[in-house]
């Protein structure tokens, strides 16, 4: 089988392209990458095939999707390389010309990453969106598909509490790329933590959250590929246990043996910055909108334990995660 993932520079889809590698069950397995895309991690992976494919330009899609049985849609811009990227015209627009592109070409079957949807709040992040687009598009198309909306990556969200540890091991990494406006921002507060026993939270760090690890979400993608039991249908999936940021808190101090202060935004801050971003840069209001939407409200994906044992899924727990990157040599 044939199977092509979109978005494998990224975190994600790179993961996923290293665990079918890995697998040894035989799929070829091809990752798609754009001319900015930075590919030197996946060029060390043995015996995976690129392709050019890139979502502004539809010119591209055909002969990246030619022969392909499979595709992976891992790909977003919540994190632009290029200052030219823009929800509508990547995440929305180019998402759906592909889907068309794909169904023309009588690809087999359809895996899309999602985002979970945040309570009553969708209609204010760009992103989510922009995924709900693509996601009724999809499921209009006629075509086998599997939509998965997992929760806040652990990778993504747990280092803006103020560590690089939840870093460590990383070849490819969300936080990294070159965003400036994130990059500015991660480097003033990466080591709060570490140097400052300063844990930070927006508002009162109460509101429950199912992390979940991109190694999980990895494993989701690849776990529906040609499964009967995920064939047009949408799997809201999280971590193992929902947990508050304080909760998160207390296990960077089991781990490090020390107690951390609080220093804490209120929220109110960051949905007056989502407002005054959205003018002068989109996505920088976006991460802003995220934030806010996760740190007013619980999410939480109903069933996510009997999600994960049906489709054969080890749920990661954060303290297990934790502890492991702990342990891992920076």
């Amino acid at each position: 089988m044939n199977i092509l993932i979109v978005g494998a520079s990224g975190q994600l889809g790179f993961t996923i392209c290293q665990k079918l590698i890995d697998s040894g069950t035989g799929h070829s397995v091809f990752a798609s990458h754009r001319k900015s895309s930075n590919t030197s991690a996946l060029k060390e992976l043995s015996g995976l095939h690129t392709r050019f494919l890139d979502l502004t330009d539809a010119t591209t899609f055909a002969s990246a999707i030619q022969g392909i049985d499979v595709i992976i849609i891992t790909a977003n811009t919540a994190t632009p390389s290029k200052k030219s990227d823009s929800f509508k015209d990547v995440d929305e627009k180019g998402v759906m010309a592909l889907i068309d592109a794909v169904k023309a070409a009588r690809v087999q079957q359809v895996i899309y990453v999602s985002a979970l949807p945040f309570e009553n709040r969708d209609s204010k992040v760009p992103l989510s969106q922009a995924k709900r687009a693509v996601e009724k598009h999809l499921k209009n198309s006629g075509l086998n598909y599997t939509i998965i909306q997992p929760t806040a990556f652990m990778e993504v969200y747990f280092p803006f509490f103020g560590s690089t540890i939840p870093l460590r091991g990383l070849k490819v990494c969300t936080v990294n790329r070159p965003f400036e406006f994130s990059n500015k921002f991660f480097a003033g507060i990466k080591n709060d933590i570490e140097l400052k026993n300063t844990f930070n939270v927006i508002g009162k760090g109460d509101k429950k959250n199912a992390y979940i690890s991109i190694d999980n979400v990895a494993d989701f993608c690849i776990s529906v590929i040609d499964n009967s039991k995920a064939s047009k249908k949408t799997l809201q999936i999280g971590g193992p246990e929902p947990l508050t940021p304080m909760d998160i808190k207390n296990i960077f101090e089991e781990l490090y043996g020390k107690p951390l202060k609080v220093k804490t935004t209120p929220p109110f801050v960051i949905k007056l910055l989502s407002k005054v971003f959205s003018v002068s840069n989109k996505a920088a209001a976006n991460i802003m909108a995220m934030n806010y939407a996760i740190a007013t409200a619980d999410s939480i994906p109903p069933n996510s334990l009997k999600t994960a044992e049906e489709f054969g899924v080890n749920l990661i727990h954060p303290k297990g995660f934790l502890s492991q990157k702990f342990n891992t040599p920076e």
